[in-house]
């Protein structure tokens, strides 16, 4: 009994400081100004691209044209790559404690989130320019 005890003791021993030692080597990162600087712009950019693309779609509504399902789907995307830092910059934004779990899950998608909302740009680029049937062949390349 006292073995398994010791072992118990041993093991939370062994996790708590593989755990402190995690932390150790990401808060610093995340609490270094210049992440922080770099979330607020890609938290701006991607909300600047957002509503550019919701634009597109009432546009492409209004206009009855064909691209409107493909502009949903990215859409879609762009809010599922993104989902970390636009829970933290609504939190930040209420005045709401963003947790250590949240930071550590912006720091890590941040740069996917960043370069879908390029990609969403491109695609409303494509989109405004090119007819709808130009942007549908290229659009359904990109997601084969």
């Amino acid at each position: 009994m006292k073995k398994r005890i010791l072992a118990g003791v041993v093991g939370l021993a062994v996790v708590g400081t593989t755990i402190s030692g995690a932390n150790s080597l990401v808060w610093p990162m995340l609490i270094d100004g210049k992440i922080e600087d770099r979330v607020a712009t890609v938290f701006t950019y991607q909300n600047q691209v957002s509503a550019a693309l919701a634009q597109s779609i009432v546009e492409a509504e209004a206009a009855d044209v064909s691209i409107v399902d493909a502009l949903y789907v990215i859409e879609e995307q762009l809010n599922e790559a993104c989902a970390p830092v636009q829970e933290a910059g609504r939190r930040h934004i209420d005045g709401e404690a963003i947790t250590g779990l949240l930071q550590i899950a912006v720091f890590n998608t941040m740069e996917d989130c960043e370069a879908k909302t390029d990609e969403v740009a491109y695609y409303i680029r494509l989109a405004r320019a090119n007819s709808s049937e130009t942007f549908g062949r290229i659009f359904d390349a990109a997601l084969d």
